[in-house]
């Protein structure tokens, strides 16, 4: 069975990918539209059925 470790982690690289210099979509994990960062960071998200792993 997978941690918790190894899903925050794999969480982590989704979250900041849309930052990388070859996609170059977003200044921050927060600030990309179809990201569940703000979601974890904030609270906040235009999607309904995001709950929280740890929930």
């Amino acid at each position: 069975m997978l941690g918790r470790d190894f899903f925050e982690q794999k969480l982590d690289y989704i979250h900041n990918n849309p930052l990388q210099a070859h996609w170059n979509l977003s200044e921050t994990p927060e600030d990309y539209y179809w990201s569940s960062a703000s979601f974890y960071e904030e609270g906040n998200s235009p999607f309904d059925f995001l709950k929280h792993y740890k929930s």
